[in-house]
């Protein structure tokens, strides 16, 4: 991104978040004018509305958009609030990508329920970013007050994608979920 473009650059042209507050339920924030923990709504949105403060909200929000609103190859089932995952870009130090990696990753953070691993365009999404060396990450819910847990798939799966092999693609995922639920509790939040 060159300095006169910004991320509304790369939206799909009229792809809009419509009813979709899962990134505002979601997603931690810690900026000055905004704290809010992941899995609490924030204070500023109304569920399935939007923000009611949209014209003003921090630049941390204005600047953020899931990875639906950018990627013209996901077509509407990959809403967040109607596939229950959030695609995020990650990227950069601290982010926990290993060094021979590219330094910048998708992380798929599961909304609510597992049931979603199984989800065909999921797999195949993962799959194939795997297959291509991109880093790939599994984000997992945790309790209010405790960070989420980002799973890092490339190894893990490695071997059920060589293999094209759908159920092991699934329990790889599952137990990479799994992984992330046992150290649910491990990091509480703390705010700059």
């Amino acid at each position: 991104m060159d300095e006169k473009q910004s991320a509304d650059d790369y939206l799909v042209p009229g792809r809009e978040c419509g009813s979709c507050t899962v990134c505002c339920k979601t997603l931690k924030i810690n900026v000055p004018e905004l704290k809010k923990l992941a899995a609490v709504l924030c204070d500023h949105c109304t569920e399935g509305v939007g923000c009611k403060i949209y014209e003003t909200r921090p630049s941390v929000c204005a600047g953020w958009y899931c990875g639906w609103r950018g990627m013209p190859y996901l077509n509407d089932d990959w809403r967040p609030d109607r596939c229950g995952v959030l695609i995020n870009i990650v990227g950069g130090e601290g982010e926990g990508i290993p060094a021979d990696f590219p330094q910048v990753a998708l992380k798929f953070d599961v909304v609510d329920s597992p049931r979603v691993l199984s989800w065909e365009p999921l797999i195949r999404f993962i799959g194939s970013e795997i297959e291509r060396g991109r880093p790939v990450f599994l984000g997992v819910p945790a309790a209010v007050g405790y960070e989420r847990r980002k799973i890092f798939l490339n190894h893990l799966l490695a071997h059920a994608v060589a293999s094209r092999d759908r159920t092991l693609m699934i329990n790889a995922l599952v137990s990479a979920f799994q992984m992330g639920a046992r150290d649910a509790m491990k990091e509480k939040t703390i705010f700059d």
